[in-house]
């Protein structure tokens, strides 16, 4: 209900005093007087709405300080309820501690950055080795094929100079009888066929199973020097985490590493002189000219020969002469390096193919980067020491100006990183928390101008928050809380203290007012009294804003409209006019009085 306002109610009962009252008074005066009644008329003006509030003053910003550092407190300058400037120094801390963490830390790093670097570089140079294998392996494939199919065309070419020496040798002993001829044949042929099954041997037997045992015996070697690398590379991993933490469990797992690693090399060294021993040993190409030689004894050439008699020792010597003038060592010196290299070639092939198909002792991309993590973890610590020792060389200082509101530090005191240490609440940025009642929560906006009281000092603000959730107070009443804040605040302004505020809610300029007592509120809406062709009318009426003294109207009365101020006794429907002025009463008295 509006102040000044008026609610009517049981409307029969005053009507029914009121008709008593002026029967008795037209009774009094011979039943023809018209009663008075004062009225006011409506205006054009402004109306201003005001709602009052109180509140408490607060600080629209606060900051709660925490120990940047572990460290011992050198000096508080300052108490609780203290009021600070901006920029003093409240807290110093003794650094000599965290010097020294920051010089253990940099070590740290310098030395995590060359173990990385080690590392890498062992990785990088396994992982090139095993490239170049691939590449190696590859070449060495082709070069076999190659020889291969050298060596078999030597071997036919060994055969068709053969093949032609025996048909010139046999063109040339014609004279030489059918027995000789055939003899000599049989010769031939025998020692053809015991050197090529002596051959075969060599080639299908001897010299693989030479090249298998060969093979298996680098393949061994291969094995046991990528064994070496890995062992090599886990002690160097294991060295890194024990010079990151000299703990008993890395120490252990140090010895461990470093017991595996001399194993791992002391078999890859009877390895390689296994490999080298065989190497030295590989079997000789069985040559012709053992064979030829053998099969010559069993025939007799001095004079007759017992198996062909009448065959001179001339014949015998030009046959003899046609059959060795092929020479066939040149091509048998070839056969023989050829297929010693070939031996090579595929000694090498199986080395590199090891090689190639070994695991890798160069470390995976996870290990680099679980390495450069545990550096980047190192470095993160080293430079958390550095920037630790700069937080406790500088202390701490106020952000702001304001009023220290709690304080949980003493001198001398040790801090923990992230100890609560005080409270500053801001004294520059201040502002009052009010609650507006049900009746007023929707004039009040944001932005709106408002006037504190602060004892005998004013101030003012501005309405910068409403919030849109109501609470109950211990009454029961629903309250709506917002905030004022307080445009140019000073040193007199205590934090926590009781004030009044006055917000200046809505303005209408240039409308039609009322003064608030006039105006009533039924059930139906608001409604006022009018003289309409002298008869006491009830209006309908719409309003606006309202201050405390003035009621905006929207509908119903306009400017210079008259209206009842007080009923008094008399109800709608009954005859009356308008009081007149004191001068226009005093004359009307006078005239009665002549008459």
């Amino acid at each position: 209900m509006k102040k000044g306002k008026k609610i009517v109610i049981g409307v029969a009962a005053v009507a029914v005093v009121a008709g008593g009252i002026y029967a008795a008074s037209g009774a009094g005066r011979g039943g023809s007087q018209i009663p008075q009644v004062a009225v006011t008329k409506a205006e054009t003006g402004d109306v201003e709405e005001i709602v009052d509030a109180t509140g408490t003053v607060v600080s629209d910003e606060q900051k709660t300080f925490y120990s940047p550092v572990n460290a011992q407190i050198k000096s508080v300058s300052f108490a609780e309820g203290d009021t600070v400037s901006k920029g003093t120094k409240l807290i110093e801390f003794e650094v000599k501690d965290l010097e020294r963490d920051n010089q253990k830390a940099e070590l740290n790093v310098q030395s995590g950055q060359y173990d990385y670097k080690n590392s890498i570089n062992k990785s990088n140079e396994a992982r090139q080795k095993q490239d170049s294998a691939k590449a190696k392996a590859s070449s060495l494939e082709q070069q076999v094929r190659e020889q291969k199919n050298y060596l078999a065309s030597l071997r036919s070419q060994l055969a068709s100079v053969q093949a032609q020496a025996a048909a010139d040798a046999q063109a040339q002993a014609q004279a030489v009888t059918q027995a000789k001829a055939e003899a000599q044949a049989a010769r031939d042929a025998e020692t053809q066929r015991a050197y090529s099954e002596a051959l075969t041997t060599y080639q299908n037997e001897t010299l693989p199973q030479y090249q298998k045992e060969l093979g298996q015996l680098n393949s061994d070697y291969v094995t046991a020097q990528n064994a070496y690398n890995q062992a090599d590379t886990r002690y160097q991993m294991a060295f890194t985490q024990w010079q990151a933490e000299q703990s008993d469990e890395n120490a252990q797992a140090l010895d461990e590493a470093e017991a595996a690693r001399s194993q791992a090399e002391i078999t890859c060294q009877e390895a390689k002189e296994a490999y080298e021993d065989k190497k030295a040993s590989q079997p000789k190409m069985p040559e012709y000219s053992d064979y030829s030689s053998s099969a010559a004894g069993d025939f007799v050439t001095d004079g007759a020969s017992e198996e062909t008699p009448g065959l001179t020792d001339q014949a015998s010597a030009d046959a003899s002469s046609a059959g060795s003038t092929v020479d066939t060592s040149a091509i048998e010196n070839a056969i023989e390096q050829a297929t010693s290299d070939l031996a090579d070639l595929q000694s090498d092939l199986a080395s590199q193919k090891s090689i190639a198909e070994a695991d890798s002792a160069s470390l995976t991309e996870e290990e680099k980067e679980k390495m450069r993590v545990s550096n980047n973890l190192t470095e993160l610590d080293a430079k958390s020491a550095k920037e630790l020792v700069e937080e406790g060389k500088k202390g701490i200082s106020a952000d702001f100006n304001g009023v220290i509101s709690k304080s949980a530090v003493q001198q001398g005191a040790a801090a923990t990183q992230g100890m609560e240490l005080f409270t500053l609440q801001n004294t520059d940025k201040v502002s009052v928390d009010i609650n507006v009642s049900k009746y007023d929560y929707d004039k009040v906006k944001e932005g709106q101008n408002a006037d504190i009281t602060i004892g005998d000092r004013k101030y003012t603000g501005k309405v910068t928050k409403i919030s849109h959730i109501a609470t109950t107070n211990e009454k029961g009443s629903t309250l709506i809380s917002a905030t004022v804040s307080i445009d140019k605040p000073d040193k007199d302004i205590f934090l926590g203290v009781d004030v009044k505020v006055k917000i200046y809610a809505e303005k209408a300029e240039d409308v039609v007012t009322l003064p608030a007592g006039v105006v009533n509120i039924g059930k139906d809406g608001s409604f006022c009294y009018v003289l309409k062709d002298g008869v006491i009318t009830k209006q309908d009426i719409t309003t606006g804003i309202s201050s405390e003294d003035s009621v905006e109207i929207t509908d119903g009365i306009k400017a210079g409209d008259e209206v009842i101020e007080d009923l008094g006794s008399l109800e709608e429907g009954m005859k009356a006019e308008a009081a007149v002025a004191d001068s226009d009463s005093a004359a009307e008295t006078g005239e009665t009085a002549d008459e």
